[in-house]
């Protein structure tokens, strides 16, 4: 169907001589009657499309300006502010471009890893088609956690909270970093902010609304823990949370190669470490953060100091840390009901996802379809884009 001007934009075919102004609408509403894409989806389809070839063009682009010296360009690679006197970091503004160049490298080295290493391993593992990203998408999640869990725990035993949660008050703020622990947490950061760009490429989950919820939640308390120099709450937090994102992963892994049994082993210890690090643990640094500041520290808002600690702050925060805990016992909620089935004799299977029996097929309707990296499908609805990848036989 095609666009006539004629009393404005009006559909082709739909001319009626009675009534000329009928169908006479601004351009955008006939492209939204017509699930036509606005130059916003047509980009987002595009860059779906290109995971691997638009960021290299833009990593091209700044090696090459760093290359000619261009001013600024340096910003993109390393970590600023250092002081010369004592080798450590502090915050700056100019951390958005380094944090801006991990979120276009995460693009990239995830759709990299899934296309050349993963996706042929479970090809040679013998997955079925439909299912092989699903796998990929698994294992670049149990390569990035267990990577960064690893380098988080060595931060914190290098730290003095190591299992102390009066030191993520002690000595507050604590503005100044070494390399290492601000080059970690400004990637993490990256890392999430580049996870809101997969919750809308990978295959919808049951549980979507509340994955955006913790998405947004934790985005926002490594923000402003940062912001605010909790970064020692912020690292604690993270390390709990990412050992269990190594085990789900491996297990779906597991599964998806069709070794049931030592999946519900996995399984197993994967509830057990659910509970230690994600209630036990976590439910100790929410306690701490509810009880221990005054305990070590007056409450005051002192920009000039780098001092960002009142009662409201602390308030923000036990609503953040709070949130993010309820969609945890949501979370374990389902998980049980995976545990019960087990028991009766059914294999693991994690009930947050859709249906993976069937072939993964993408109903147009109409609406513009890509084909990503050789085997991804777009599907655009206004400026929503929901795309499937699939393996080509």
């Amino acid at each position: 169907m095609s666009l006539k001007p004629m009393n404005g934009f009006q559909p082709d075919g739909l001319n009626n001589n009675n009534n000329n102004n009928k169908y006479s609408k601004p351009l955008k509403k006939q492209q939204r009657q017509l699930n036509i894409p606005s130059i916003p989806s047509k980009f987002a389809i595009y860059l779906v499309e290109h995971q691997i070839e638009f960021p290299l063009i833009i990593l091209t682009i700044l090696g090459s300006a760093y290359l000619l010296k261009v001013p600024g360009s340096e910003k993109f690679f390393f970590l600023q502010n250092k002081n010369p006197n004592t080798g450590l970091y502090t915050k700056t503004k100019d951390d958005i471009y380094f944090i801006s160049l991990w979120v276009i490298l995460f693009t990239l080295l995830r759709a990299f890893v899934m296309d050349y290493i993963l996706i042929p391993l479970a090809k040679m593992g013998g997955i079925r088609n439909n299912k092989r990203t699903r796998f990929a998408e698994q294992g670049w999640s149990c390569l990035y956690y267990s990577v960064f869990w690893i380098i988080g725990m060595c931060i914190m035993y290098q730290s003095p909270h190591w299992f102390d949660t009066s030191h993520y008050w002690k000595g507050y703020p604590h503005i100044e970093l070494t390399p290492l622990f601000k080059g970690y947490y400004l990637i993490q950061f990256a890392f999430w902010v580049q996870q809101i760009f997969v919750l809308n490429i990978e295959k919808r989950r049951k549980d979507f609304i509340e994955m955006v919820a913790h998405h947004v939640i934790t985005i926002s308390l490594m923000f402003f823990s940062y912001i605010f120099n909790f970064v020692r709450i912020g690292n604690a937090v993270l390390c709990t949370m990412d050992f269990t994102d190594v085990i789900l992963p491996f297990a779906k892994m597991i599964k998806y190669l069709k070794f049931n049994k030592i999946c519900d082993v996995i399984f197993g210890l994967f509830i057990i470490s659910w509970l230690i690090t994600r209630h036990y643990f976590y439910g100790h640094i929410i306690y701490s953060a509810w009880t221990e500041p005054q305990l070590y520290l007056e409450f005051k808002w002192s920009p000039e100091e780098d001092y960002y600690l009142t009662k409201n702050v602390q308030t923000f925060f036990l609503i953040l840390f709070i949130s993010l805990q309820i969609i945890i016992i949501f979370w374990f909620y389902l998980i049980c009901n995976v545990l019960i089935k087990v028991i009766r004799g059914d294999n693991a299977h994690d009930n947050r996802s859709e249906s993976e029996g069937e072939e993964e097929e993408i109903i147009s309707n109409g609406h513009a379809n890509g084909h990503a990296n050789g085997h991804a499908n777009g599907h655009t609805n206004g400026n929503v884009i929901n795309v499937k990848r699939v393996k080509d036989d």
